[in-house]
């Protein structure tokens, strides 16, 4: 018997097979297709969190550089896929984030108006190193994946092909603000979890400095150190609305143009002859970015009794802790932070880096307080041109009489600057008017300098009396204040080694002192001393004028509120319709006339700080024509002649003291006189004729002893 083959058995074999396989083809196309897109998904969901990340952070830098606060700053480095039981993930993402050194950051071409700050810009520049902070993934399936960074206020992704737009604004430049955000210390960390650092601020912004550029040819610039070119920041500031290449001042961008800087930098510059308001914070970030110390010493505030001084850091910031050590000269009693004595050592700055330093009951006159926060003033050389040391006058009043000489012991001081006149020949020149000698430095370099000591009760000249000679800045008076003693004739003398500048000359016997102003010009160098009859702008504030200074005011017009404005004795007479003065301090020295011609215009003096118009001539030759003399400080018009003619006032207003002595105020033909004070009025032995009237007015006290009022009204 034959049996047929059969087959069926066999044919579910194969199906399984081809099932399996399909099954298995399709595992792989899964593994091979589906798992990477997905697992893409959760790398690039990742790359938007660490977006979020930056973004946060950037707040976080910009936010510690402002104040005095800690805070903290997280990254999510990597991250981990969802777990498949069938399927293989590769392993977790991981990411690296650290700092990275980027540069130098420099404001250069700038000058500051400051007194407080003087000091703080040196060399036109300013500079200061920086880090950025970037995170880099390592991905398995997202391709091209971009860094992350912070640098400059920016956070932004930068790709292998490039920048490729930010994930915020920048905030460097607002306006007329500058805002430089720095970032010091070392930091790396690597891995899936989440990276956590302290933003502690090293240095908290807490002070602005005004700056503006220092040549009328030259702008103010940021160099910016980068990783983005200077089309990725002209875009940033576009965006922003900083940039402004036209030079319109109507609007509120400041950024004249973008330029290529050296190596990875960028060069922002500013709209020339503005204002920029400065400001600096230091963020630390890792380890490293240490606390800086006390870079530079200022006076932030005085008063009739006091100096406050104020010790910052490279960053103009306050320090608080540092020592400060303090004297006055000529020699009184000081106190602060409960210690006494003619000189203090060890002084701690407060939280706000600030010590307030007092005179203790000092006989009237004026006090020079001097303070250095590497040095003793009482013991080591002292130089107000350094960075490190700072002084201040101190101008004390006794029962309203105005500042002079002190006397409190046996003696009457005074230097004799008639004498030192007569004997430095044409180099040496005494104004009595502001007690000022001016040394011509190209013809000497030693002056000879002269006090006269008599018994203060008879007048009679004292021999044998030791005298001690100091100065507030030894940069100018180099050498030569000692002691010397009186011979027959009550004479004192001293030879001063003098160099260009001004300074002040202290006369100290048996407990009573003079004071010398001392200004050291050169007569070839555009020095202005001495007749020279040149008006100029101390445009760095060292009170000599430096070349380029010069100004005209033939036309009777300046205006700079920044800058002090000189006019030296002897200066070409100025006779113009109007004239019209305006600057931070105004000084116009002994034989200098204005003079308004028309009907109706004015003379007008005004001043931020104070007015020094000692022996110059004031005076209005048309009807209606006023003179006004306004500071915010002190005013001293001492054997100042100042005269209108028919129906023309005179107004003199001041935020501090008024003192007028042996001047001639004229308003005889129906005009008004009237002085405003806010501290005392001293105007002893003068001439004041106000035919419409004659006002007073003093937050403190008046002196009028000995003055003439014959010509008009009494007040």
């Amino acid at each position: 018997m034959t049996f047929r083959g059969d087959e069926r058995a066999v044919t579910v074999q194969v199906g399984a097979v081809l099932l399996f396989g399909i099954i298995v083809i399709s595992m792989s196309m899964y593994q091979a297709s589906v798992v990477p897109n997905q697992n893409e998904q959760v790398e690039f969901q990742h790359n938007q969190d660490v977006h979020d990340d930056f973004v946060s952070l950037r707040g976080t830098l910009i936010e510690s550089a402002a104040e005095s606060t800690t805070r903290p700053a997280t990254v999510t480095l990597g991250t981990r896929y969802p777990s498949r039981a069938l399927f293989v993930n590769p392993g977790p993402v991981t990411g690296t984030l650290e700092t990275r050194t980027l540069g130098i950051v420099a404001i250069s071409n700038v000058s500051t108006s400051e007194d407080e700050t003087d000091d703080y810009v040196t060399d036109d520049a300013l500079s200061f190193t920086t880090n950025s902070v970037e995170y880099r993934p390592s991905y398995n399936v997202l391709q091209n994946s971009p860094s992350t960074v912070y640098e400059n206020t920016v956070a932004y992704n930068r790709f292998e092909n490039g920048y490729n737009g930010t994930l915020t604004e920048q905030t460097l430049v607002d306006g007329r603000s500058i805002s430089l955000v720095l970032v010091s210390g070392n930091y790396s960390e690597n891995g899936v979890g989440t990276a956590t650092f302290d933003a502690r601020a090293v240095s908290p912004a807490l002070r602005t400095v005004s700056v503006t550029n220092n040549s009328s040819d030259r702008n103010v610039t940021i160099t910016v150190p980068t990783k983005l070119s200077t089309a990725d920041w002209e875009s940033i500031l576009d965006e922003s609305g900083e940039l402004d290449g036209s030079g319109d001042d109507s609007n509120d961008a400041y950024v004249h143009d973008v330029r290529n800087g050296t190596g990875d930098s960028v060069v922002l510059v500013m709209e020339r002859g503005e204002t920029y308001n400065l400001q600096i914070g230091n963020v630390g970030v890792g380890s490293g970015g240490n606390t800086p110390s006390a870079h530079y010493l200022t006076v932030v505030d005085s008063s009739s009794s006091s100096v406050t001084f104020e010790v910052r850091d490279q960053y103009n910031n306050p320090v608080s802790g540092a020592t400060l050590n303090a004297t006055v000269l000529p020699a009184t009693t000081l106190s602060a932070q409960g210690e006494t004595g003619s000189a203090l050592t060890g002084l701690r700055t407060d939280a706000r880096g600030q010590i307030p330093v007092s005179l203790d009951s000092p006989t009237a006159g004026t006090y020079t307080v001097q303070a250095s926060i590497d040095r003793n003033p009482a013991t080591d050389p002292f130089d107000a041109s350094r960075r490190q040391e700072a002084n201040a006058d101190v101008v004390v009043n006794s029962a309203g009489t105005g500042p002079g000489t002190g006397t409190s012991g046996p003696y009457d001081v005074t230097w004799d600057g008639g004498a030192m006149d007569a004997a430095g020949g044409s180099a040496v020149d005494y104004y009595s008017a502001n007690d000022t000698v001016v040394v011509d430095s190209s013809s000497i370099s030693q002056v000879d300098g002269v006090v006269d000591v008599v018994d203060s009760d008879s007048g009679d000249q004292v021999a044998n009396v030791s005298v001690d000679f100091a100065t507030n800045d030894s940069s100018v008076l180099t050498s030569g204040l000692d002691t010397d003693v009186t011979d027959g004739s009550g004479v004192a003398t001293t030879t001063i080694s003098v160099v260009d500048g001004v300074a002040t000359a202290y006369a100290t016997a048996g407990g009573s002192f003079d004071t010398l102003h001392v200004k050291v010009v050169s007569a070839t160098g555009g020095g202005g001393g001495g007749g020279s009859g040149d008006a100029w702008q101390d445009t760095n504030e060292n009170g000599v004028q430096d070349a380029g200074e010069a100004v005209d005011i033939s036309d009777g017009q300046f205006d700079n509120s920044s800058v002090d404005l000189y006019v030296e004795q002897d200066a070409s007479d100025v006779t113009a319709d109007t004239i019209n003065l305006n600057a931070k301090n105004i000084i116009l020295e002994p034989n200098f006339t204005a003079q308004s011609s028309g009907n109706g215009d004015k003379i007008v003096i005004t001043a931020a700080d104070s007015v020094v118009i000692d022996g110059a001539t004031l005076e209005t030759s048309g009807s209606n024509a006023d003179v006004s003399i306004t500071a915010g400080g002190s005013i001293s018009a001492i054997g100042t002649t100042v005269r209108t003619q028919n129906q023309g006032d005179i107004s003199v207003d001041a935020g501090g003291n008024i003192t007028a002595s042996q001047s001639t105020l004229d308003a005889s033909n129906k005009g008004e006189i009237t002085l405003d004070a806010g501290g005392n009025i001293v105007i002893r032995n003068a001439v004041v004729s106000g035919d419409d009237g004659v006002t007073y007015t003093a937050g403190g006290t008046v002196d009028d002893s000995g003055t003439d009022y014959s010509g008009g009204q009494s007040p």
